[in-house]
């Protein structure tokens, strides 16, 4: 592998731990996420108006979710149309996360107890709230499978686009990259609106996003097409 290769994915694994340690000391034993989760409660009439808002549930969580089916679709398409392409090893680290990002994440829910803001106790719920690194209180009803953020996982897949043209065209990643973190924190925030998730949820769907797609163009050889610059 080219030293600029390597360089690169030793600067993102150290981002990485960064930002992993930043969001555990952000909300591990404290009260953060629920600081930012009661403006969206309705603590006089025990509800969260925007869970069944229509802008919030059909348009958000069903039609942009379904156009993120569809544009999905099309970038396999696209990467059936770039198999012999330069780039092939590229668009196929885009398809590989469409996969494997909603995949690991989905796996990674059904073996977590945390829940969703809903059925915690402070919010009408029946369960404490306890946070990733949290031991499972002795007073949970109910496992919550609700962590990672299963609904940001369906675009968070949309960070393979960052390295679709890197390093030759670092423009194009640098608006790619900012415009999928900014759709994954847009359907976060919504979630969070109607009471699905944390905001610590939507951040460790992000990181996770963003190791699985590098992992991908490491495993790949996605940095063999085209050549590094040499300088």
């Amino acid at each position: 592998m080219p030293t600029f290769w390597i360089r690169f994915y030793l600067r993102h694994c150290l981002l990485l731990v960064f930002t992993g340690l930043l969001i555990a000391v952000l909300f591990h034993g404290n009260h953060l996420d629920l600081l930012l989760a009661d403006p969206f409660f309705d603590f006089n009439n025990h509800l969260w108006p925007y869970r069944g808002a229509w802008w919030s549930k059909t348009l958000v969580h069903s039609w942009f979710k379904g156009g993120m089916i569809v544009f999905a679709l099309f970038c396999l398409w696209k990467t059936w149309r770039h198999r012999k392409a330069i780039d092939a090893r590229r668009w196929r680290v885009v398809a590989a996360a469409i996969f494997a990002v909603p995949t690991i994440v989905s796996v990674w829910k059904r073996n977590s107890a945390m829940h969703c803001p809903w059925y915690v106790d402070r919010y009408d719920g029946n369960n404490p709230y306890f946070d990733f690194f949290s031991a499972i209180p002795g007073n949970v009803v109910d496992v919550g499978h609700c962590f990672p953020a299963g609904f940001v996982s369906t675009v968070g897949w949309l960070l393979a686009f960052a390295l679709l043209r890197y390093p030759e065209d670092r423009k194009f990643s640098r608006r790619a990259g900012l415009a999928a973190l900014a759709t994954c924190l847009f359907f976060g925030l919504v979630q969070q609106m109607r009471g699905a998730h944390f905001m610590s949820h939507v951040l460790w769907t992000i990181w996770l996003s963003w190791a699985i797609v590098l992992a991908l163009h490491a495993m790949l050889g996605a940095w063999r097409q085209p050549p590094p610059p040499t300088t």
